[in-house]
């Protein structure tokens, strides 16, 4: 995807979109809404069926629980203690244009590679719910020289 920006980051571009005074937003937008539901997954599902069905993404909770229970691993128990997550975030890069009249489009690629340099199959996640990849792409900004990404995901 394209996406022209001033190189600010993207929250800041879709409201600068939606804000836009020489656009005719009839009809447009963007809506969201959030509403804290308690208690766990089993309890939530059973008092919000028409909100919490079996197909939502469950993120689960960064960080770790008081006591550490040695031996439990997340396929033995679904709430096991063991997290091996591992969180790259593509921050900023600064390109310069070169020869060009123009900065350059710049996407970025991860991949994970073994001692080999084999890629490592589908061990990248995107986001809860998503299914692993081989390779992340990030978002391409249209001719900038401040590409700031922002962008996380989990190896």
């Amino acid at each position: 995807p394209r996406v022209a920006a001033d190189g600010d980051f993207l929250h800041t571009m879709i409201r600068k979109a939606v804000e836009g005074k020489d656009i005719n937003h009839k009809g447009q937008g963007l809506w969201v809404s959030l509403k804290v539901l308690w208690g766990d997954l089993s309890q939530v599902r059973k008092d919000h069926p028409h909100l919490v069905d079996r197909s939502t993404a469950v993120a689960r909770k960064l960080g770790y629980p008081e006591v550490i229970m040695p031996g439990k691993h997340a396929g033995d128990n679904p709430g096991g203690d063991v997290r091996n997550d591992i969180y790259l975030t593509l921050v900023q890069g600064e390109f310069d244009k070169g020869s060009k009249k123009t900065q350059k489009n710049v996407e970025v690629t991860v991949c994970v590679c073994d001692e080999a340099g084999n890629v490592v199959q589908n061990v990248i996640h995107a986001g809860a719910g998503d299914s692993p990849s081989s390779h992340y792409r990030s978002v391409v900004y249209y001719q900038q020289r401040h590409q700031r990404w922002m962008e996380t995901l989990k190896v």
